[in-house]
């Protein structure tokens, strides 16, 4: 087993990000200062990317070490404790299922997919969707549409809030988690998930509310095949991925499209954007 260390500039984030969900697809971990942990289970795996990354990016510094074998699909969960989001959701693994809270539980196993909610990412999309929810904009007879579902989190909270709707990934790996995950919150009969892009919804498919915690990049190609999806008469959407300097390019991308005026939530470097079609 071996660890590479990645330490890249800030302005190299957004392109790090690509690559890293280009090529890791069993995950990694990112501690601050622009620093990433990718373990391989080969050197020659570990050097392969660390050459990708150093041929991208030739400012980053590296250090490939060997580490101990682990079972580290049990070693992670030290890792995983629960996480309270505002006063509505609080997200808790499977081998704490069992703790009582007053906040609508959302159990999940995120294994090779992501999504905990302790990414900011994730937990500002779960603060949008929840905020939106208490002010009347969503109701539990609204659709969603969860794009890039990951562990399936942010639509097991849709589907918890009483909402229906549907999940797409383009990872298999991620589909079969975000199963697994509703069949441990019981919400199956609410939230199906599926692989694939925009374009499996269907034509006529219209959702009152779009997730979509995605690469900044993909959000601005999607503006227009995305805003097309939404409910004429009540619509809701929730962008996350978001670096805080790739703010307004992803704003200025669905000017004219997304209804209503944008809200920016920001945590660490990272932010959302929410548009809610005007009553």
């Amino acid at each position: 087993m071996y660890r590479l260390t990645i330490r890249s500039n800030p302005q190299d984030s957004e392109t790090m990000q690509i690559l890293l969900h280009a090529n890791i697809s069993w995950g990694w971990e990112e501690s601050s200062q622009h620093t990433f942990l990718v373990h391989f289970t080969g050197k020659d795996r570990a050097v392969e990317f660390m050459d990708l990354v150093r041929d991208t990016l030739p400012d980053s510094l590296f250090e490939l070490a060997p580490v101990q074998n682990m079972d580290w699909s049990q070693d992670w969960k030290k890792y995983f404790t629960p996480v309270a989001v505002e006063d509505t959701f609080i997200i808790i693994p499977e081998w704490h299922a069992d703790t009582e809270s007053s906040l609508i539980k959302i159990i999940i196993t995120p294994k090779m997919a992501f999504g905990t909610g302790h990414h900011p990412t994730t937990s500002l999309c779960l603060k949008s969707l929840a905020s939106v929810f208490k002010q009347g904009a969503l109701d539990s007879k609204s659709t969603f549409l969860d794009l890039g579902t990951g562990s399936g989190i942010l639509g097991i909270a849709a589907a918890k809030l009483g909402m229906t709707g549907l999940g797409l990934d383009n990872d298999p790996c991620a589909v079969d988690n975000a199963s697994e995950n509703i069949a441990l919150n019981n919400v199956g009969s609410r939230f199906q998930v599926k692989a694939g892009e925009v374009a499996a919804t269907g034509n006529k498919d219209r959702f009152n509310l779009i997730l979509a915690n995605i690469l900044s990049s993909t959000l601005i190609n999607l503006a227009e095949e995305l805003c097309s999806k939404l409910d004429k008469h009540r619509a809701c959407l929730i962008l996350s991925g978001i670096l805080d300097k790739q703010v307004q390019k992803v704003i200025s991308a669905y000017k004219g499209l997304a209804p209503g005026t944008p809200y920016v939530q920001s945590q660490d470097e990272w932010s959302a954007i929410t548009w809610i079609k005007e009553h």
